[in-house]
């Protein structure tokens, strides 16, 4: 195993040094020390949308000036870890037995490989799957069929996380709780997490992963899977090149997903998106548990209906706007603090006008981040006393 690894250890250094001695005419950009993990779970109903992201990263590896690697896992396909060249070659670095690509230890396991196979200055992550933000899985699976597994309309989207073949023999589908993610990713273990997926924009989720990376990209809505009309995820051709340097190469890649899908008509124009600085989650904590602490109770009983909310009616309806719920329950000043600290923490926002046709959002009321409201009328169901178990829901 060494022997290997000190071989690609050594292909992977020549190529950059090639490539950083190419003719004046060619448009390949200077390399830099950074490799992005693009971590594929895609054991599941998001394996029709895989050969579609490929063509997308090989595209995005021609302009890119760090080092591309992808770990993917799909259906009735053994597990495997390349990296891109810089003419879009995939480079066969590792291949695994089957296993559970949705298990926040092989997570932190693949990111070990990654860096081992191709070690840099810089390091970044792109998890590309299902996801449900925060909501665990146990509620998931108990409500499926009662509440929300009938048929998506046109677009599908990404909106629950599975590996259906976890190879340890069962066909039990498993899903990536994020308290298991936020033991597994130690502090600093990115420059920035990229979530690929659904509704990962929620206060809660990234409160529990703000120690792992400096930077986070995330929807607070759902995000569409819509290969066949060009519609799937990021748009990688573009996006990639700028997922090697800093927050303004992030909000750059923000804006390219924005444009990409408000440049579209009909249900394809369906975007959010926010770029998050971890350093400032717990400032908006400490502000947010100043305005709520002691209020549960009048939390419970909240009127919800007029807030904005980034739920669709095929998932479960408990994501409403943070903004929106604190301007609701905070005095001006207040307010006018945690709006303050919002802005230092959502570092950059955009949004369609409206998402899949199913939700309108206002943009006066789009803070970027949502929240879960603990409703009494909830009490006893799994989704809220796992909420209770996690950070975020110490402001109270």
């Amino acid at each position: 195993m060494n022997t290997r690894k000190n071989a690609w250890l050594l292909f992977i250094s020549i190529s950059m040094i090639l490539t950083g001695c190419s003719d004046d005419d060619d448009d390949t950009p200077e390399p830099v020390s950074y490799t992005t993990l693009i971590y594929m779970a895609a054991d599941n109903s998001l394996d029709s949308d895989v050969d579609y992201t490929l063509e997308q990263l090989k595209a995005g590896a021609k302009s890119s000036s760090g080092t591309p690697v992808v770990y993917l896992d799909r259906k009735d396909a053994a597990p495997r870890l390349f990296s891109l060249s810089p003419k879009g070659e995939e480079i066969l670095l590792m291949t695994y037995a089957e296993e559970n690509s949705a298990n926040a230890a092989t997570l932190h396991r693949v990111i070990n490989e990654t860096r081992e196979l191709a070690p840099s200055d810089q390091f970044g992550l792109v998890l590309w799957s299902h996801a449900m933000g925060w909501v665990p899985s146990g509620y998931s699976h108990q409500t499926l069929t009662s509440t929300f597994k009938a048929a998506k309309t046109f677009p599908r989207t990404r909106y629950i996380g599975t590996d259906d073949n976890p190879g340890d023999g069962t066909s039990y589908t498993r899903t990536m709780e994020i308290t298991d993610m936020a033991e597994e990713l130690p502090a600093g273990t990115a420059g920035f997490i990229l979530f690929d997926v659904c509704l990962m924009g929620g206060v809660e989720a990234l409160y529990e992963l703000r120690h792992a990376c400096d930077y986070m990209v995330a929807s607070p809505a759902e995000v569409l899977a819509e290969a066949d009309y060009d519609a799937s995820g990021m748009p990688y051709s573009e996006v990639l090149p700028l997922l090697f340097g800093g927050k303004e190469e992030l909000a750059k890649a923000c804006q390219k997903y924005y444009n990409h899908y408000n440049g579209k008509s009909g249900l394809l124009q369906s975007a959010t998106i926010s770029l998050i600085d971890s350093q400032e989650l717990d400032l908006l904590y400490s502000i947010t548990s100043g305005i709520l602490e002691g209020k549960l109770s009048q939390m419970e009983t909240l009127d919800v209906s007029g807030l904005q909310v980034y739920h669709t009616s095929s998932v479960p309806q408990v994501f409403f706007d943070l903004g929106d719920v604190m301007e609701q329950v905070s005095t001006t000043a207040q307010y006018a603090d945690f709006e303050e600290q919002m802005d230092r923490t959502v570092i950059y926002k955009a949004a369609t006008a409206k998402f899949a046709g199913d939700v309108t959002i206002d943009q006066d009321h789009f803070s970027g981040l949502s929240v879960y409201v603990p409703l009494s009328k909830w009490q006893g169901n799994t989704e809220y006393n796992y909420y209770f178990t996690l950070g975020w829901s110490s402001v109270y």
